[in-house]
């Protein structure tokens, strides 16, 4: 199996409903370091954080950790892949990191991928600490939105919109992966 789907099914295969995010961090965080990240860590508020390169300027990409709860069991049949947070929002997550990684490291600026935790929440932790903890360019949020472009603006924030599958499959995670190189290659180009 390839590397990244098996990131991703192990991700999917963690509970993490809201506020039980604990374990699905502490992989993540070891799934960045096993990537080369410069730096892999549970923040404060319990997002896994990976940072890729080094540099002033700074590019967030962030997607949601926890999943609501009720349990799918991880199955694969063909190119899909079954299981609760597959899509909503460990699939997008998922690509992020595997993305990222592919990526050269540059001096003049880093990628910041952050798994967010109660997200599924009402009280959104996990965004709310990234948002004093970063000055982004501009962030890209992994949420399902069926390949429609969703733009929206936080604070000082710029968002990238992108859009992603409504369903993850392997063969998705392979072109959203390759698509996001080439989109987040080419902001930091600029």
């Amino acid at each position: 199996m390839n590397q990244d789907v098996e990131l991703l099914r192990e991700l999917v295969s963690i509970a993490s409903p809201s506020t039980q995010e604990q374990a699905a961090s502490a992989y993540l965080v070891d799934a960045m370091r096993a990537r080369g990240y410069d730096e892999a860590f549970v923040d404060a508020a319990g997002n896994a954080v990976g940072i890729w390169g080094r540099g002033e300027r700074e590019i967030v990409l962030l997607g949601h950790i926890d999943t609501v709860p009720g349990h799918i069991p991880v199955r694969q049949e063909g190119d899909l892949l079954y299981g609760r947070g597959s899509v909503d929002a460990k699939g997008p997550l998922a690509c992020f990191v595997s993305a990222v990684a592919r990526l050269p490291k540059r001096d003049t600026g880093r990628l910041v991928v952050v798994g967010a935790v109660e997200e599924e929440a009402a009280s959104s932790k996990g965004a709310r600490h990234v948002i004093g903890q970063y000055h982004p360019e501009c962030f890209i949020i992994g949420e399902p939105s069926q390949w429609q472009a969703v733009s929206a603006s936080s604070m000082a924030w710029r968002s990238s919109p992108i859009g992603c599958p409504r369903t993850f499959s392997t063969l998705a995670m392979r072109y959203f992966t390759e698509f996001l190189c080439m989109t987040i290659a080419s902001a930091v180009a600029v």
